[in-house]
């Protein structure tokens, strides 16, 4: 009952609208703007969330005398079961017009079922190289990879601890060169491997972590 949007999302006549695919479930989210679109890649990345939904709850208040709708743009189920109805807004429209008694409404509305209401910005979206970081390894997050291959790259790293991209793929040799990276950029993805995707692009020279 969850995913049965409240509001049905009409085509756009200005700006962009599409899907994105969410991984942990293999089902397209719909978004209405390119910060939308990175939220649910970074929703995606986090550990802690095991489903989203897009525009599924609308929220009734008053405003001017007048009974006002919103529809926050997504719902957030964690693995723990916390719901988070989450808000997606540039900086510069945080404070536009009445988004402030909306925000109101919205964390009113979440506190009656104990659930959290959170107005995220691009300086949460997108910390320095983060989104590029994502989107390069997302193209392999659904590539079907070999166990065995996973396991092997996994195998090697923990040899070492620590080590960079290229000095890994000296110690996967035999493996070929769409096996490796494929290997590699997933586990990144996934979290198996640690390597800083803020502060800097993903490279050969990027160093990478056996995570215990």
């Amino acid at each position: 009952m969850f995913n049965r949007p409240v509001r049905k999302i009409k085509p756009k006549t200005k700006g962009y609208r599409g899907k994105e695919p969410f991984l942990k479930t293999g089902e397209m989210i719909p978004w209405e703007s390119f910060l939308e679109r990175d939220y649910i890649r970074l929703a995606d990345y986090d550990l802690d969330v095991q489903l989203i939904f897009a525009q599924n709850i609308k929220i009734t208040y008053m405003y001017d005398g007048e009974i006002r709708e919103h529809y926050p743009d997504f719902k957030i189920i964690t693995y723990d079961n916390q719901v988070f109805v989450v808000e997606v807004k540039p900086n510069r429209f945080v404070f536009e017009k009445n988004n402030p008694i909306k925000y109101l409404a919205g964390r009113a509305y979440c506190e009656e079922r104990d659930w959290t209401y959170i107005t995220i910005t691009e300086d949460d979206i997108r910390p320095g190289y983060l989104q590029p970081n994502l989107s390069l390894l997302r193209g392999l997050g659904t590539e079907d990879i070999p166990p065995h291959v996973l396991d092997f790259v996994l195998s090697q790293l923990e040899k070492v601890n620590i080590t960079t991209i290229a000095e890994l793929r000296v110690l996967c040799e035999e493996l070929t060169e769409e096996q490796y990276y494929s290997a590699i950029y997933q586990l990144i993805y996934f979290q198996e491997v640690h390597s800083d995707l803020i502060s800097n692009p993903i490279t050969d020279l990027s160093q990478i972590e056996y995570k215990e």
